[in-house]
């Protein structure tokens, strides 16, 4: 039950929620840029599908780096109230 509260006590993070808000969109755009630029053979939505999917990537690169974060400083804290 702890390990429930601990994780909501970490996505509740300002950060962690505007990184998720930018890079699920971001994320849609650049599947549906490569999906329709192939169909519909528009070579430009290629470009589209890098770009978004350059920051979708780091976007998520982000939001992980700073959930490693959050867990570990939260580990301490309970390795401080331990002792």
């Amino acid at each position: 039950m702890t390990g429930e509260k601990e994780t909501v006590k970490i996505t509740s993070d300002p950060w962690l929620r505007v990184l998720m808000k930018i890079s699920i969109p971001m994320a849609v755009v650049s599947v549906a840029a490569l999906w329709v630029g192939q169909l519909m053979g528009i070579s430009w939505l290629f470009y589209l599908f890098l770009v978004t999917g350059a920051i979708t990537l780091a976007a998520g690169l982000a939001y992980n780096v700073r959930f490693v974060i959050l867990n570990l400083r939260r580990a301490g804290e309970r390795e401080q109230e331990g002792q």
